[in-house]
């Protein structure tokens, strides 16, 4: 351990008295005295008594000095460094979600801009895949383009910490409501659980299922069965392909940990690190795609321009449309068969340079993304001029 002091009286003064007072109570601190000014919190370790004076108010001129008196106390209760302490209480009332990755390649420390981008969005898809399984009255193998609201709302809370000492660490830090009772009954998950928690812990279920099934996957003679069979666990194409992008274009290994916010403890959990080695990335990968190409994305709403017809003769043919899916971003081109009619006015619209859209379940066969059962073909109003 590095003892690192903390002299820094803005990071001091920065962390609030109900932080302090959440940290101290979090480990075993019991208040004996409390006045205008402060509270005296004190804890017996191995027969000796320490005492913490917890200021209530952060206008103190001396905040920080006060601060820092409770931060010299509680390193040598704990036997850690003043930064580390620092940090915990920071993070007292958030659960995060740390991923350390291991680049080969680079400094310790360090990664390549294009694989750190890469990490950022794919731990925003990571926990955007979690939350939608647990939102989602039933668990889809391939998730929607277009998320509800409720996953919407609790990603915007969700923050990104600063890195911490190793190789390249990033962490995604989640505001959890403080548990106000205490008793017995806090080792289980109870259905009152908030959201947030419940997101926390099915991203780290649903990464340690998709471990145990790339390891089976690795061994068995049809390997996806293993990753069907954890789509209740929060599995899905969506989440593979997260962790797929957590490596990085060379697919170096990583590992994500689950650190639970100490406001609202949940005993009789072990959450140790879940690290994935090089030759699962490629199971992941080809996880994803099967499930893709097996499960079809329900319900897509698709946009764009006709970009390809085909057909023999009169009646339905074969379409292309160059567009994107609703509530994405990017360009895709969609395969799809129409009837007669709708032909007609994708021939129409093709002809015309305006955009149609059409609605259907979409699937991946090979290279190509087909959607079937398309309906609702039309064009666009605005797109023609009337």
């Amino acid at each position: 351990m590095i003892d690192v002091q903390v002299t820094d009286r803005a990071a001091l003064a920065a962390r609030s008295p109900i932080e302090l007072a959440m940290y101290l109570r979090a480990h075993g601190w019991t208040t004996r005295d409390r006045g205008v000014v402060s509270v005296q919190w004190v804890k017996m370790v191995e027969g000796d008594e320490f005492e913490a004076v917890q200021p209530v108010d952060s206008r103190l001129r001396d905040y920080g000095l006060r601060v820092l008196d409770i931060l010299r106390t509680l390193a040598v209760v704990e036997g850690r460094s003043e930064l580390e302490i620092l940090r915990d209480i920071s993070t007292v009332s958030m659960d995060v979600h740390s991923v350390r990755t291991f680049p080969t390649d680079r400094s310790p420390g360090m990664i390549g801009l294009d694989d750190g981008v890469q990490a950022f969005e794919s731990l925003r898809n990571l926990i955007l895949a979690a939350a939608y399984s647990v939102s989602a009255e039933q668990p889809k193998a391939v998730q929607p383009a277009r998320k509800p609201a409720e996953v919407l709302r609790f990603l915007r809370d969700v923050q990104i910490g600063p890195s911490t000492e190793g190789s390249f660490v990033i962490a995604a830090h989640t505001p959890i409501p403080p548990r106000l009772t205490s008793g017995d009954d806090v080792g289980a998950l109870a259905p009152s659980e908030p959201f947030e928690r419940r997101v926390s812990l099915r991203v780290y279920e649903a990464v340690q299922a998709a471990h145990s099934a790339a390891n089976a996957a690795l061994t068995s003679v049809d390997g996806l069965d293993a990753f069907t069979a954890s789509i209740r666990q929060g599995v899905s194409a969506n989440l593979c392909e997260a962790l797929v992008g957590l490596g990085g274009e060379a697919g170096h290994p990583f590992e994500l940990d689950l650190s639970l916010a100490a406001s609202r403890p949940l005993l009789g959990r072990t959450l140790g690190p879940v690290r994935f080695r090089h030759d699962h990335l490629p199971v992941l990968q080809a996880a994803a795609q099967e499930l893709r190409e097996r499960i079809a994305e329900e319900s897509v709403a698709v946009i764009g321009n006709v970009v390809r017809l085909h057909r023999e003769g009169s009646g339905p043919g074969e379409i292309s449309v160059a567009g994107s899916v609703e509530g994405e971003d990017r360009l895709r081109r969609i395969w799809m068969d129409l009837d007669a009619d709708d032909y007609g006015r994708a021939t129409r619209a093709h002809e015309q340079m305006l955009n149609v859209s059409v609605r259907g379940d979409l699937v991946r066969r090979g290279t190509r993304l087909v959607l079937r059962n398309p309906g609702g073909f039309r064009i666009v109003p605005g797109s023609e001029n009337d």
